[in-house]
C-alpha cells in the first residue's frame, strides 16, 4: 500500500492512492452498467425509467381488476347454484308434504281407510 503525501500551506495531507484507485473504479463500472443497461443519456434513463414505472403499475393495476371481477363472478356464480339447491329443496319438500290423490291406484290410507271413505256430492240446486 502506498501512501501519497502532500504538503499544502504547511500541513501533510496523507491520500490513500489505493482506496481512491477503488472507488474510481467502482464508479466507473457502475456508469458502464448504467449505461449497457439505460443507454448513455442520463435524461433518457430518468424518461424510462418512468415510463417503466408507469408501464408496470398499469400492468398491476390490471392483475388487481381482473382478480377482482373473476371473484365477483365466481362468488355470484357460487350464490346462483345455491339458491338453485334451495329452491330444489323447497320444491322436493313441498311434494313431499302435498296431500296424496285418493284416486291414484297405488294409495294406501292406512287406518284412516274406514273413517274417511265417504262419498260426498256437493249439488246445488238451480
Amino acid at each position: 500500500m502506498s501512501v501519497l503525501v502532500q504538503v499544502v500551506g504547511g500541513l501533510i495531507l496523507a491520500s490513500d492512492y489505493d482506496n481512491q484507485l477503488i472507488e474510481s473504479v467502482t464508479v466507473r463500472r457502475n456508469r458502464l452498467l448504467g449505461a449497457l443497461l439505460y443507454g448513455e443519456n442520463p435524461n433518457e434513463r430518468r424518461w424510462m425509467d418512468s415510463v417503466r414505472l408507469f408501464l408496470f403499475s398499469v400492468a398491476a393495476a390490471a392483475v388487481i381488476a381482473a382478480v377482482c371481477v373473476g371473484y365477483s363472478f365466481v362468488s355470484n356464480l357460487l350464490e346462483e347454484n345455491r339458491q338453485k339447491q334451495e329452491e330444489q329443496r323447497r320444491q322436493q319438500n313441498s311434494a313431499a308434504y302435498r296431500p296424496a290423490d285418493h284416486r291414484d291406484p297405488d294409495y294406501d290410507a292406512g287406518t284412516a281407510a274406514g273413517r274417511y271413505n265417504v262419498p260426498f256430492s256437493m249439488q246445488t240446486g238451480s
